[in-house]
């Protein structure tokens, strides 16, 4: 019943957002893999180099760590921002730390959360078209 309300004239822009998420979930299946796999990669590096540190004690509490990160939650868990306290804690590594971090942030946040979003777009009116097309003929 909820799906023939759709119908109606008044639900017209629910129905093209709804039709849009449908048609976008593959390139957003494919977006959470991609993300999936550089949240492993960064996990895994950085696992590695700061064994000593509790939100790195595993490589699943490693990812979860730089996902909240990627996501605008960088802190330790007393609630301090993680990066300066990382910097802190390894002042011969200041600069590295640093450096690594801005890069992994830019990468993620403006390269592949932009490229996601571009895709997903592109999907959803490539979808659309198709969709007027088809009506039109």
């Amino acid at each position: 019943r909820l799906v023939r309300t759709l119908r109606f004239k008044m639900f017209f822009e629910l129905k093209q957002m709804v039709m849009g998420v449908v048609s976008g979930l593959r390139v957003l299946f494919w977006a959470i893999i991609l993300l999936l796999v550089n949240v492993y990669i960064v996990g895994l590096c950085s696992r590695a180099l700061l064994e000593g540190e509790p939100e790195f004690e595993s490589v699943p509490s490693a990812m979860f760590t730089m996902f909240r990160c990627f996501t605008d939650g960088c802190t330790s868990y007393d609630g301090r921002p993680l990066p300066e306290r990382l910097r802190r804690n390894y002042p011969a590594y200041d600069a590295i730390i640093s450096l690594c971090y801005m890069f992994v942030m830019i990468l993620v946040s403006v390269g592949v959360f932009n490229l996601i979003m571009a895709r997903f777009i592109d999907n959803v009116m490539t979808s659309q078209f198709h969709r007027k097309q088809n009506e039109i003929s």
